[in-house]
């Protein structure tokens, strides 16, 4: 998977979270049609640029929310 390809994911869910607030990993992979492989690498970079964060480290299934600076 080339940067590109990552960056242009990360808009994706960027985007979804943007317009439907926060998800689940599973409800955030069927909104975007991304899989695993490429939700997981775009949500690190959203990360890295400090864009998102999850809710509840500790439950099972945390969500993932937007930063709006």
């Amino acid at each position: 998977m080339i940067k590109n390809e990552i960056g242009e994911n990360a808009g994706k869910i960027w985007e979804t979270l943007n317009e439907k607030g926060e998800l689940s990993i599973d409800k955030l992979k069927t909104l975007t049609e991304l899989n695993k492989q490429q939700l997981l690498m775009a949500i690190g970079w959203l990360a890295r640029e400090e864009k998102i964060f999850q809710t509840n480290p500790y439950e099972k299934d945390w969500k993932i929310c937007p930063v709006y600076n």
